[in-house]
């Protein structure tokens, strides 16, 4: 085929025009059609795995000629250009419509979050996000070297930026870490899990511990990523030779505080830690005058305490709605698909193929959000209609009022908080009976029984210097017990000391026994937290390497084992209390989704069976009454973002309708790229429309059925003139919506997979 070049004129000038693009710069030798760049493109966007090399063998396939590597070192380097020239294409169009800000996608990606409108009701919080981090994203050290491209995302938050808080959190005085060659060193940079050595802080931090090896061996070693609650991505951070630190957290939320200011709520599943590591940062500040707030992720939750789940779970925490924050877990179920990919890639591969991945996934994500609010109405509305007539009932019944679901929320939470810790005076008599258990002996003499007249030191001849010696030591060991026991009796406030038979003596020796009662239950809740642990990596199993499809049910198996040893022990204990506890099977064990059954067994020595927040029957009703008020608060956040996508997709289909009418003169080609995607953007916006009439129909809608006004525009739209551009039948659109709600699993790529990685995660579990 011949492509007329012009003088002076580039070859790539000359392909381009024809709809090819060469594989070099100057005088290639291959070009490539830019339909089939763009038929990778759509491919790539949407099947995150599918690489360069198996391209070039298909495109071989079809054209009958033989595979050579390198024709995908030219397939590459081609699409790394049509790549860039999209993006350039991309960024002139960002800057006709006035979208080309430095933060103009974290402030305008998710119109529901952030596109207010005049008159609407404040929300607080303001916006939910979640971070989190994915170790699958990792990338090997040294690949790719020779190439020194840059590659500039909108959701890269640069490792230059990162490490300005490497030290800005240091790790607790007198912590170490024993290296292989038994030296300790300090640690230089603190943990994500900050300074609170809670039970499940530390879970937390074994749970995602880097091995050393696996520093060595990775560049980047994973990803930490920030996004709202509908999935739109934030923030992006390449971990770097190490595990999840507080530096990667802290650059996320000063880039949110930066952005978004004022009442963030922001959700990881180690909140309650973390939020002591932003009060110990540099952040503190701007963090409590912008009203920041932390939450844990619902799933995540189950596997903290229950008074940290008393503080800390959304169901607890006003304003947070139905709203799970596991947003991040969702998108790595999916981002992992890319892993295979990026590890061998160069660095420029490496961010650029996470990039791609995250533009389709928001576009995706842009396509289903009013069927996300769809949905997120229609289950906020099944809780208050199917919870409201149950607790009402129980209320009548009972006389109780909705102030007694609060009341028993904060006295289990004042139970818990002071109950966690020892009381000093325990712990001063659990001192003073084992001091009087071991010195008792001592405590049955005088120091006048050990003087030089008394029977115990009459000796002659060459052993009196032996003696002598002898009863010297053994005066200062009495004296030194008798000081430990008066110090203790003093503070006591003791009047006669204790012995054997002493009511007070019984009565410590008890407590002893029940601290080990304590600790056998620590045990047992150590390995459901495990068990947690284990079935969140088994959903998120995905496209991991055939050994982590072995190893996480053989970990599952080992764990029961474990946790029928325990359950033994258990057994053992559990008659000896006071009150008596229940014998425990392993079916009992399994069935606990959350913690708090734990935290009550841990209490034994303070019989609260007769508290109304221990009651079993009340705690149920009690958490239906929550989850009630959290489904309100979720259908006023609905109404607000309803409104709000509503004059989005108003405001866009006259802005992109303008814009090009305005540049159809004077830049043709800019022109017809507002075009494209303005019949793109319109064709989407057109399901929202229809999404929005359906949310209007429920009996149970309480929210605004019409557009507003952008906050700031206080133009009034006629809604005679609403842009509606190429509005399909509306038996089209009832056909797509009713495919939407009623598509079968085999027919649903990420359905299907998600259905089969769980059976077969529970066929390989069966004990």
């Amino acid at each position: 085929r011949d492509i007329a070049q012009g003088p002076d004129e580039l070859a790539n000038v000359s392909l381009l025009r024809a709809g090819l693009l060469g594989s070099t710069p100057n005088d290639p030798s291959v070009a490539i059609t830019l339909d089939a760049l763009e038929f990778y493109h759509q491919i790539r966007r949407r099947q995150s795995g599918f690489s360069v090399q198996a391209m070039c063998k298909m495109l071989c396939a079809v054209h009958n000629v033989t595979y050579s590597p390198h024709f995908r070192i030219q397939l590459s380097n081609t699409f790394d250009v049509y790549l860039d020239l999209l993006r350039h294409v991309c960024l002139l169009v960002n800057q006709a419509l006035g979208r080309d800000g430095a933060d103009w996608h974290l402030l305008n990606a998710c119109p529901p979050c952030s596109y207010r409108v005049e008159d609407e009701t404040p929300l607080i919080p303001a916006q939910l996000q979640a971070m989190d981090r994915n170790m699958f994203l990792k990338h090997i050290n040294g690949a790719g070297h020779t190439d020194e491209r840059v590659f500039h995302s909108d959701y890269h938050i640069l490792p230059s930026q990162v490490d300005r808080f490497k030290d800005d959190v240091r790790q607790r005085p007198g912590k170490a870490m024993a290296s292989k060659n038994g030296i300790k060193t300090t640690i230089k940079e603190a943990p994500l899990y900050g300074n609170d050595e809670t039970l499940c802080t530390e879970n937390w931090a074994a749970a995602n511990a880097i091995s050393e090896e696996t520093v060595k061996v990775f560049e980047q070693t994973g990803g930490f990523v920030c996004a709202c609650r509908h999935g739109f991505v934030q923030t992006f951070v390449e971990m770097r030779k190490g595990g999840e630190l507080a530096k990667y957290g802290l650059a996320t939320l000063e880039k949110s505080l930066k952005v978004f200011q004022e009442d963030q709520c922001v959700g990881s599943d180690i909140a309650c830690s973390f939020m002591a590591t932003v009060h110990n940062s540099s952040l503190s500040e701007d963090a409590h005058n912008k009203r920041l707030t932390m939450a844990l992720n619902a799933f995540h939750g189950h596997a903290h305490g229950r008074l940290c789940q008393l503080k800390w779970h959304p169901m607890y925490l006003p304003g947070v709605g139905l709203e799970d924050l596991e947003t991040c877990e969702r998108l790595f179920s999916a981002s992992n698909a890319i892993a295979r990919l990026i590890r061998h890639a160069s660095y420029f591969h490496y961010l650029q193929f996470i990039d791609l991945h995250f533009q389709q996934w928001e576009d995706d994500k842009y396509l289903k959000l009013t069927n996300f609010m769809y949905n997120n109405y229609k289950q906020a509305l099944s809780i208050i209609n199917e919870y409201i007539p149950e607790v009402e009932a129980f209320k009548s019944a009972h006389g109780y009022i909705d102030e007694d679901f609060i009341s028993w929320h904060d006295e289990e939470f004042t139970y818990l908080a002071n109950s966690g810790k020892e009381p000093p005076e325990d712990a001063l008599k659990v001192a003073y009976r084992w001091e009087s258990m071991t010195t008792v002996k001592w405590l049955e003499y005088t120091p006048s029984s050990l003087a030089l007249s008394g029977t115990l030191s009459a000796a002659e001849g060459s052993e009196v210097k032996a003696l002598e010696a002898e009863r010297c030591s053994t005066l200062r060991k009495l004296e030194l017990a008798m000081n430990v026991v008066e110090d203790i009796e003093r503070r006591l406030g003791l009047n006669e000391r204790w012995t054997h038979e002493h009511p007070a003596y019984q009565e410590a020796a008890a407590y002893i026994n029940n601290q080990g009662f304590i600790r056998v239950v620590e045990r047992l809740e150590g390995l459901v937290v495990a068990r947690l642990f284990e079935l969140a990596k088994a959903n998120l199993m995905g496209d991991k390497s055939y050994k982590m499809r072995k190893h996480i049910p053989k970990a599952i198996t080992r764990q029961s084992v474990a946790v029928d040893t325990a359950l033994d022990k258990y057994n053992l204990l559990a008659p000896m209390q006071n009150p008596l506890h229940p014998h425990l099977e392993y079916r009992d064990v399994a069935g606990y989704g959350m913690l708090a059954d734990f935290e009550l067994l841990k209490q034994s020595r303070h019989d609260i069976t007769e508290k109304s927040w221990s009651i079993p029957a009340n705690r149920l009703v009690a958490s239906k009454y929550f989850k009630i008020v959290r489904a309100r608060e979720g259908i006023q956040h609905l109404n607000i973002e309803i409104c709000r996508m509503h004059t989005w997709v108003q405001d866009e289909d006259r802005q992109l309708k303008n814009a090009y009418q305005h540049l159809s003169s004077t830049q043709p080609e800019l022109a017809t790229e507002l075009l494209s995607l303005f019949h793109v953007r319109s064709r989407v916006n057109n399901i929202h429309r229809a999404h929005l009439d359906t949310i209007y129909e429920f009996p149970g809608f309480t929210g605004v059925s019409r557009p507003g006004v952008k906050l700031g525009h206080m133009e009034v739209h006629d809604p005679s003139t609403t842009v509606n551009p190429s509005m399909p039948e509306e038996s089209v659109i009832i056909e797509v919506l009713e495919a939407e709600q009623d598509m079968e699993v085999g027919n649903d790529d990420q359905a299907n997979d998600e259905v089969l990685r769980l059976g077969e995660f529970l066929e390989s579990t069966q004990i």
